[in-house]
């Protein structure tokens, strides 16, 4: 059965370019594919959806989006899917979603627009180009505010949608399908759910700080910037896997071109590379930033469209590399990263 999903996939990508007996050209573009929908929401501010669709184009039905349970796998990472519904399914022209953030203790309504026609030539590029590693998810986001992002997932990870829901008020009985008899009850259901979903420094933080409202639309800024390493230790790869601030994930070249490097660009969170420390040692570092640090250093020196340099400066052992972020006029040496 896997063979023949594989050829089913190899062959739909193939349409476009078979010719018949006579010469002539067969242009049937494919429409549906195997995908499935997924919920994600940021580490630290547990979510949670009530109920939600990606409705197939042209329907008032689709298919389901994951619901019940807190939400706390990363802003663009994968979690549970739904498997139901038919393999090959048509794809959504608009996503509706309920949903709550236990940070905020506020439920949140959308319906929004999708852009279609992008998410269909995505599909089926992909299909075409990499047939036995298409695009087989399509992630809904919600954090703290309302925002809402939409990704499709497969070798890499690609923003499609960013909207904003707006406050609700819900009973927390019809929200979590849950018997409450009183405030206190409901009220103690979120501080525990609170409080498993964190870490104890966190759930503190929360407390005092409340939810960062506004944050996972600045995570979407994009900005010049362009790797750098001192004293020429270079990544050894020509490439680099990078996570990003917007829930992105992609390849980028180790080492830009100036054509590259005038590319707007969303923000690294994590990034992995080796370095050559010597002619016989190489060393693996894996780069977590601090999305705050890291945002508030380019709101600081690439708000004007400068080019900020991110530099490496690789060490032995891991923990002591050193990493500033700077433009021709000044530079901030990051103090929250954390390197393994």
């Amino acid at each position: 059965m896997k063979t023949k999903g594989w050829l089913i996939r190899g062959l739909a990508g193939c349409v476009g370019v078979l010719s018949g007996c006579g010469g002539e050209v067969m242009s049937k573009e494919v429409t549906e594919f195997d995908w499935y929908a997924v919920a994600t929401a940021p580490r630290d501010y547990p979510m949670e959806v009530v109920n939600g669709t990606f409705f197939y184009k042209g329907q008032d039905y689709g298919l389901t989006i994951p619901s019940g349970g807190t939400l706390t796998q990363g802003w663009g990472k994968s979690a549970s899917a739904y498997l139901i519904g038919p393999k090959f399914k048509p794809l959504p022209d608009r996503v509706g979603v309920t949903f709550y953030s236990y940070a905020e203790n506020q439920f949140y309504r959308g319906e929004f627009a999708l852009p279609y026609d992008k998410i269909l030539g995505m599909f089926q590029q992909q299909l075409k180009t990499v047939p036995d590693d298409a695009y087989g998810e399509i992630l809904l986001g919600i954090a703290p505010g309302g925002s809402v992002a939409v990704w499709l997932k497969g070798p890499h990870t690609k923003e499609v949608f960013f909207g904003q829901a707006e406050r609700i008020e819900m009973s927390p009985e019809a929200g979590f399908k849950l018997p409450f008899t009183s405030k206190e009850q409901s009220d103690g259901y979120v501080e525990r759910a609170l409080a498993e979903s964190v870490t104890p420094d966190q759930l503190v933080y929360i407390k005092q700080h409340g939810a960062p409202v506004g944050a996972w639309a600045r995570f979407r800024n994009l900005y010049k910037w362009i790797p750098t390493y001192k004293d020429g230790k270079v990544a050894t790869k020509r490439e680099i896997p990078i996570e990003f601030l917007n829930g992105e994930n992609f390849w980028i070249p180790a080492e830009f071109n100036e054509e590259l490097a005038n590319v707007p660009k969303p923000l690294p969170r994590r990034l992995k590379f080796r370095v050559q420390i010597t002619t016989e040692e190489s060393i693996f570092y894996v780069i977590d930033f601090e999305p705050f640090e890291l945002m508030e250093s380019f709101e600081k020196l690439g708000a004007n469209g400068e080019k900020v340099y991110i530099e490496f400066d690789p060490q032995v052992p891991v923990e002591r590399m050193k990493i500033r972020v700077y433009n021709e006029k000044e530079s901030i040496e990051l103090k929250k990263v954390h390197i393994e």
